[in-house]
């Protein structure tokens, strides 16, 4: 079943064409990894995606359905969207009160926002620094900040900006195992230049300057070389 459908899709700065996609189709329940070069329109791509920015010219359809420029439709869909930067920006509150700020948005009452922050700091082993200051963690502790704040939103939807690229090895892998339970029969696509990312991911869709070269499975792709 398809969850997004982009078809004949532009996004234009100026005169500058900075993505066109002929067509592209992303799939409930799977992970896709976003390959190309920098420049290729990642980036771009996942920003409509988020429902964030809007095509120049072309079609988006999630669920089947056209998105259009309507700000209270377009809110709603971001609702089931969560984008995690590679730069992710936190409150000077507490690791809690981080986590706990959309769900207070979205008028969570307080019983069940304490039960999604618990269940969120366990998943990615921040237990230890509910209290924290979240500005004062390290690199490698905001990324699983920003991963515990987006788990307890239960997004349909996960964006990532490859959250593994800037830490060092031991790092990387509690990133990773973090990400790994957050994915787990949830829509996925993220930027990735680690290949691990690639080789977990069900699509690799390959880009450059704007345009998808190739979509495929990892096999299938190591196969056309």
């Amino acid at each position: 079943m398809s969850l997004y459908q982009l078809e004949h899709l532009t996004r234009a700065y100026g005169r500058r064409i900075v993505l066109a996609i002929g067509q592209l189709e992303i799939e409930a329940g799977r992970m896709y990894a976003l390959l190309g070069p920098n420049g290729a329109g990642k980036t771009t791509l996942l920003n409509l995606l988020a429902f964030l920015d809007e095509p120049s010219t072309g079609s988006l359809r999630f669920r089947g359905k056209a998105v259009g420029s309507d700000r209270a439709e377009r809110l709603a869909l971001r609702r089931q969207v969560v984008l995690v930067d590679q730069h992710p920006i936190m409150f000077s509150t507490s690791v809690a009160a981080n986590i706990e700020f959309g769900l207070k948005i979205r008028k969570i009452d307080r019983t069940a926002r304490q039960r999604a922050v618990q269940a969120a700091l366990e998943t990615v082993g921040l237990e230890r620094y509910r209290a924290a200051r979240a500005h004062e963690l390290s690199g490698g502790e905001t990324q699983r900040l920003a991963l515990a704040r987006a788990l307890a939103l239960a997004p349909t939807v996960l964006l990532c900006d490859e959250p593994t690229a800037s830490v060092d090895t031991e790092t990387e892998k509690e990133i990773q195992k973090a990400l790994d339970n957050l994915v787990q029969g949830r829509t996925t696509i993220a930027i990735a230049h680690r290949l691990s990312t690639l080789r977990k991911a069900d699509r690799l869709v390959v880009m450059d300057r704007g345009v998808v070269v190739e979509v495929g499975t990892h096999d299938e792709l190591m196969a056309r070389q």
